[in-house]
């Protein structure tokens, strides 16, 4: 069957967005340029980025150029996450972890992560801890299977809304930072989390991959697993039912392994609700996408 290809005359929703974001830091890093090091490069970037997406609708049209269009969001995700390390505590250098950390204990009249000790086992350590890790591929697993089913309308809405779902969270970082229990209350906990394989390595590759981030406030795995979950309830019904386990355990192992309070979750779930209540707005008003039929299946790739 014939592949459908979006070929946009201007930006597409999720484009924008990016957009949006990059003009949103480019302020941040402006009002507090004496505070962040390297600012001029960090501005450089957010400019090249904003500059290329609005030219790339007018560059043509040929197989890389479709591919980037189509799949940009990506790359520049990581990259807008990755330099979070450089921004938010320079920004914001004091984290507020205490806070986030009363209000756990105010509702539970315990540490969660201290409590969870009770069950702690290294076997399901290691489940929990592979099930994080999962995170990254949920929601792009739920967007290629709509690209390979042609399933293009749904794929760019879904595309808006992990873009959606992830600049806001980061700029929840600004307004929140905290470092997450496994720092802060590190000395109340009994021993580390220890699995029976692969618990360490994975555990050293996210904090390569990811620095130490202000991230735990709200909790973006949250977020966006619930996201990815409800579309796929939406899209595609075989791969929700895989979330339900898969899903469920990722937002319960934000707790466990000690990366979030459970506010961090609360937030996350609060988040998630927000951006699917906004979006139709939202995405009508950003939306400028054409459909255009393929020649042939190959050319798109």
């Amino acid at each position: 069957m014939e592949r459908l290809r979006y070929y946009e005359s201007k930006l597409r929703a999720a484009d924008k967005v990016t957009v949006i974001y990059q003009f949103i830091v480019v302020l941040i890093i402006l009002f507090n340029y004496s505070k962040i090091p390297h600012g001029a490069l960090f501005l450089i970037f957010h400019f090249f980025i904003v500059g290329f997406l609005l030219t790339l609708p007018f560059m043509g049209s040929n197989r890389i150029l479709n591919w980037i269009r189509l799949w940009n969001p990506i790359p520049l995700i990581l990259f807008n996450f990755g330099e979070l390390h450089y921004l938010v505590h320079n920004v914001r250098p004091k984290d507020l972890d205490y806070i986030l950390i009363k209000i756990d204990y105010f509702l539970f009249g315990v540490h969660p992560t201290v409590w969870l000790e009770k069950i702690y086992n290294p076997l399901l350590a290691e489940y929990f801890q592979i099930v994080y890790t999962s995170f990254y591929f949920l929601p792009l697993i739920l967007i290629i299977l709509l690209y390979r089913q042609s399933r293009m309308e749904e794929f760019d809405y879904f595309a808006f809304i992990i873009v959606y779902g992830f600049y806001t969270s980061y700029l929840g970082y600004f307004l929140v930072p905290a470092i997450g229990p496994r720092f802060t209350l590190d000395y109340l906990q009994s021993f580390p989390i220890q699995g029976m394989w692969f618990t360490e390595h994975l555990q050293q590759l996210l904090n390569t991959l990811e620095n130490v981030q202000r991230d735990a406030f709200p909790s973006g795995h949250t977020e966006i697993t619930l996201l990815t979950m409800y579309f796929a309830a939406k899209y595609h019904r075989k791969y929700f039912n895989i979330l339900l386990v898969i899903g469920g355990s990722l937002i319960f192992s934000t707790v466990y392994l000690r990366y979030h309070y459970v506010i961090d979750v609360v937030a996350g779930a609060f988040l998630a609700w927000f951006v699917i209540v906004t979006a139709p707005v939202v995405y009508r008003w950003l939306n400028t996408i054409q459909l255009v039929p393929l020649r042939s299946t190959e050319e798109c790739g």
